[in-house]
This record gives C-alpha cells, structure tokens and sequence, in this order.
C-alpha cells in the first residue's frame, strides 16, 4: 500500500516536470514570433543544444512515467487480489481499538497523576503540621529543660543554705549565750563582771562606787537569768535587777527592799550605817548559795563537782560580804571569790545546754 503511494508521488512529479517543459519549449517560441529578429548563427547552434538537451531528458522522463505506470497497474492488481474489504476494515478497526485503549490509559494515567498530587499535597501539609509539632515541642522541652535547671540551681542553694544554717546551728549549739552575755574575769585584785570591778582598795586606786554598783546589779542579774533558766525559785527571797540600783526582797516581807549599791554615806567605823545594804548582799549571797546547791545535785561531764569557793551563811570561803565592820581588802576578795563561783555556774550551764 505504501509502495503504491509512493509510485503515485512520483508519477505526478514527474507531470509537473513536463507541463514545466512544455510550456519553456512554447514560450522560446511565441518569443521568436513575437520579436520576427534572427538568430546569429552562433546563438542559433546554442538554441538548438538546448532544446535537444530538454527533449532528451522529456523522453527519459517519458519512459520512466511508462515503467511507473506499468507498476502501478501491476501493483495494483496485485494489492488488490491481495487485501479485501474485511481485512482493511478490521485493521481500521483494531487501529481504532488501539487508539481507544491508548486514550484509556492516557486517561488512567492522568486520574493517577492527579492522584499522585493530590496525595503529594497530603503529604506535604501532614509534614508542615508534623514540623509545627515538632518545634512545638522542642520549645516545650527547652521551657522544661530551663526550669528543671532552675530548679536544680534552686535546690543547690537551699541545700548549700541548709548545710549552711546546720553548721551555724550546731555551733550557736555548743555556744553559751549567757556567757557571753556575762564575762566574769579579774584586774588586779579585783574581780571583774564585764569589764565592772567589784569591791574598794586604797592602795589599788579609790574605786567609785558607780562602778561597783553597776558590777553588783550584773551578778543580781546573772542569779536571777540562771534561776529562770533552770527553772529555780528562790526559797526566801525575791531578787529585783536594776542595773546599779538593784535591790533584793525577802519573801517574808514584800513591802520591805533591801538595796544592793553602796554610796559614799556609807563608813567602815559607823556601826550602823550601811546596815540595808550588808543584809542585802547577804541575801543575794544566800540566793547564789542555792543555785549553787543545785548545779551540785546535778554534775555535769567536765565540770568539777563542787564549786571553787564554798558559801556558808555570809561568808563565800570563810570572808565575809557585809561591808560593815570589815576590811575593804577582806571585802574585795569576798566579792572575788563570789564571782569564781559564778564563773563556775556559768560553765556548768554551757554543759547543760551542751548536753
């Protein structure tokens, strides 16, 4: 079939080409007739070249229409024997069954394109959620992981601050307040109660009796903290601290005061002056003796059993306290003795409270 179309095509080449020498041949001649000039001779033999030249190639191309058309009619019965109605018929036929199964899969191919894309689409908007809940949850992470070390830092301090206030604890534990408060130590010949001496000596230097009173209205105080520490109530008397008009009451008589500061008034050679304050002071040194009497009854690890300087009515280890009709060296050494033994007081309640 192809072989015959192709016959054709050249068949009608081949026309075209002689109509197109036809019609020179028939124009070089209306030219003649038409101009009447002659031909030199030389012009004459290349005129008539030329038209043999194209008569010759007329009739090869004459001859080749012949031969085309001889296989045409040739090929023509035998395409014709050869192929019926039918058979082209169901060529046709299947080719259009082929181009509708081509359009079906071109189809098939498009729904599954868009398919494709569309799950594409899906896909690309499950990953932009899954990377919003991913940053979502790093931030998350990077809010716990700051707070947890906040926490961490937090948990430091307070454990730094809780060593911190244990070892302060333990050392405020094994100090004494009240001796601290009250540093009882000695200058000379005198006894010293914060920095107060207690007691009057010529030869040491006249001793005014502010200062001794102050000292005095210490150790009134001290009798009277220790005794509301450990819970002791004195038998018989009541003790006032005042500072350096301290004064001190028997039980007795409630309305009566007995005084515990001197005054310049008072005189070693005057029998009677000075009588208030001489029994003041051995009440105070009676209000000593019973604290003393209970730090005995209750020994503590590291401190001696018995104090330093035992007390016996009016006299701390045999010197008596009354200022009256006494030696002012006597006296003093009194007041001194007193205050050991309320040093050693003070050290057996550091190791009461250590205890």
């Amino acid at each position: 079939m192809h072989e015959q179309l192709r016959t054709v095509g050249r068949l009608l080449e081949l026309s075209e080409r002689c109509n197109d020498l036809s019609a020179m041949v028939d124009g070089d001649a209306v030219a003649r007739r038409c101009t009447g000039v002659p031909l030199c001779y030389d012009c004459a033999i290349g005129v008539l070249q030329e038209l043999e030249r194209r008569l010759k190639e007329v009739h090869d191309e004459r001859g080749l229409m012949q031969r085309a058309f001889a296989e045409l009619e040739s090929g023509g019965e035998l395409l014709l024997d050869a192929a019926s109605d039918g058979e082209i018929e169901s060529e046709i036929e299947a080719q259009l069954l082929e181009k509708a199964g081509l359009r079906q899969m071109i189809a098939a191919a498009r729904r599954e394109s868009e398919a494709l894309q569309q799950e594409a689409a899906r896909l690309r908007r499950l990953r932009a959620v899954q990377e919003a809940e991913h940053d979502a949850r790093h931030r998350a992470l990077n809010v716990l992981e700051l707070r947890a070390h906040e926490l961490r830092e937090e948990t430091l301090r307070e454990a730094q601050l809780a060593a911190h206030c244990e070892r302060e604890l333990r050392r405020l534990l094994l100090v004494s307040v009240r001796s601290e408060s009250f540093h009882i130590a000695h200058d000379g010949s005198f006894g010293t109660i914060n920095g107060l001496r207690l007691g009057r000596l010529a030869d040491a230097g006249i001793v005014d009796w502010a200062e001794t009173n102050g000292a005095l209205g210490q150790v009134a105080l001290l009798a009277h903290t220790l005794s509301r520490a450990h819970r002791i109530e004195f038998t018989h008397h009541l003790l006032l601290p005042m500072g350096s008009t301290s004064r001190i009451v028997p039980k007795s008589d409630a309305r009566t005061a007995y005084e515990l500061y001197g005054s310049s008034s008072l005189s070693l050679t005057h029998v009677f002056s000075g009588r208030r304050f001489d029994k003041g002071l051995a009440m105070l040194l009676a209000c000593v003796r019973e604290l003393l009497g209970h730090a005995e009854a209750n020994p503590r690890v590291g401190v001696p059993a018995r104090p330093p300087h035992p007390i016996d009515r009016d006299a701390v280890d045999g010197l008596p306290v009354r200022y009256q009709l006494n030696q002012e060296e006597r006296w003093t050494r009194a007041l001194k003795c007193l205050l050991v033994d309320l040093k050693w007081l003070l050290a057996w309640d550091a190791a009461v409270k250590s205890g």
